[in-house]
């Protein structure tokens, strides 16, 4: 079950630079890391469509690095973006995560920047415990040794933040905390006052 709606001119930023774990596993392949280090892991299968909409890498849950699991990094755009919002889809691992991104402008704007709180729950959380939604839900986990588990259902949730301006983003540094995993990050422009005035 996937719930994939994201606001229609969301950007995606690409994370390809920065993946380091696999969360995702396919049938037949032996389990890496998996979600919490040990091997657990979410069907790959069971992503669906949704596995393009993040972005994944191609014959995702066959050992490739899918996600980012925090270490601090530096995801950077091509060019600075004044955006109304953010949009995390990731879980955490081992419990909820509460961590802050930090938005940051390119050498013409200050040197501030701007926190963005993002909370997930846990991956194998069955309902939410912040204002994050399920963004997919998976009918079973494997387990540490590779095998089905239908006992446990692990989901990816969506966390969104707002702000009351717009804010100028062409870096995103990432919190250390390896237990926050995250599949895909979405910017949202803020309208072009120009084009708002033309009309």
């Amino acid at each position: 079950m996937t719930n994939p709606t994201l606001p229609a001119d969301a950007v995606r930023v690409d994370l390809g630079p920065h993946r380091n774990n696999a969360a995702f596993l396919a049938p037949g392949v032996a389990p890496s890391d998996g979600f919490d280090g040990f091997g657990r892991a979410y069907p790959a299968e069971e992503l669906g469509e949704t596995a393009h909409l993040l972005g994944m890498p191609d014959g995702l849950g066959h050992g490739a690095a899918d996600n980012i699991a925090c270490e601090g990094q530096l995801l950077t755009l091509d060019e600075t973006v004044m955006v109304r919002g953010i949009e995390v889809v990731g879980a955490g691992s081992g419990g909820t995560v509460s961590e802050t991104l930090l938005l940051e402008g390119g050498p013409e704007d200050d040197a501030h920047a701007t926190p963005a709180r993002i909370e997930l729950s846990d991956f194998l959380s069955r309902r939410p415990v912040f204002d994050d939604t399920c963004f997919a839900h998976a009918s079973y986990l494997y387990d540490v040794g590779g095998r089905p588990e239908p006992g446990a259902e692990p989901r990816l949730w969506r966390s969104a933040v707002r702000f009351t301006e717009p804010v100028p983003c062409a870096r995103i540094t990432l919190p250390v905390n390896p237990d926050l995993h995250i599949m895909g990050v979405w910017l949202l422009p803020a309208a072009d006052p120009e084009a708002a005035a033309r009309g």
